[in-house]
């Protein structure tokens, strides 16, 4: 059954302070575009949800990022029955972007989605809509690996290290970073916070670097769907995505996006927005963002019927 794309607001309440998400699904109400900042919803601001128990697919935006940067794929699922929320995580995000990179941020993105998916179940208005059997977690970049711990993953901090010291020739964006061990984190695994809940998992172009070893991975059991962007210059293959995907111990689905960059998972924002955004908006030579992600929509919504019924 399709519907329209409903659209709505709402925070919730985590030690990191106040978490802004936003939440679409489904409604038989008809949709408008409403312009919001770079992008053109077309959805029903605030409309009726549709009637029964929806699934409910939690998303998680990568570093720097806002809640509304995959906001054409959850309008998508919202049109195909999905109920998606998108947490901003703190001092993470584009508007404040002051903890990128430390081992608290890393280790409390998967806190962040908890929280969202604590109040979205506990209010009511949603909750009585949400089938609490068929949730997912869906995740871009920093966010695919804040959806694989969420699932089980356990980060293992000295694989990063042995990343940092073999590899930074080869994987220079990310070893650039030197994201968790900068700040003098001296444990073996970052502690995460993982959740039953979640009987899927989505990951896109996510990071790993040493961090998802076999044994790290050895609590994950729910389906995977993994994404790799063929010409990622952030995130450099071998050591990512296909890591994961070697390491995992039940397999995955799994998909290359031939001539996709890092960002290229983004959506596509308004055309007047593009110069200014750089390869955050800009792609490839020959690449159509728009008709990748309705493929990779498609592909989205095969995997998450399997996974979930």
């Amino acid at each position: 059954m399709t519907y329209h794309a409903g659209f709505s607001l709402f925070r919730a309440s985590d030690p990191d302070g106040s978490i802004p998400c936003a939440i679409w699904y489904p409604t038989d109400e008809p949709a408008r575009v409403l312009r919001q900042g770079i992008y053109d919803f077309n959805v029903v601001r605030n409309g009726a949800i549709a009637s029964g128990q929806h699934p409910l697919i939690m998303m998680s935006h990568g570093s720097g990022g806002t809640r509304f940067g995959h906001c054409k794929t959850a309008e998508f699922l919202a049109q195909k029955g999905y109920i998606v929320v998108a947490p901003e995580h703190p001092f993470n995000n584009f508007f404040d972007d002051s903890g990128s990179g430390s081992a608290s941020v890393y280790s409390a993105r998967s806190r962040h989605v908890k929280a969202a998916l604590d109040t979205v179940l506990a209010e009511g208005k949603w909750a009585d809509s949400i089938d609490p059997t068929r949730i997912a977690v869906f995740g871009f970049s920093l966010g695919g690996f804040t959806a694989l711990t969420c699932v089980g993953a356990r980060p293992y901090v000295d694989g990063l290290r042995q990343h940092l010291r073999l590899n930074r020739e080869f994987d220079a964006t990310f070893c650039g970073y030197e994201v968790i061990v900068r700040d003098g984190f001296a444990e073996s695994y970052l502690p995460t916070t993982p959740d039953p809940r979640y009987k899927a998992c989505i990951a896109l172009a996510p990071v790993s670097g040493g961090l998802f070893t076999q044994e790290s991975l050895q609590d994950v059991e729910v389906p995977v769907l993994l994404f790799r962007a063929e010409r990622d210059m952030v995130l450099r293959n071998p050591f990512h995505a296909d890591e994961i995907r070697q390491n995992l111990p039940q397999g995955c689905a799994y998909h290359v996006t031939a001539k996709a960059g890092h960002f290229s998972y983004l959506s596509p924002v308004r055309d007047e927005a593009r110069a200014a955004l750089g390869e955050l908006a800009n792609d490839m030579p020959g690449f159509d963002r728009v008709a990748v992600h309705d493929d990779m929509h498609h592909k989205i919504v095969d995997f998450l019927h399997k996974a979930l019924s």
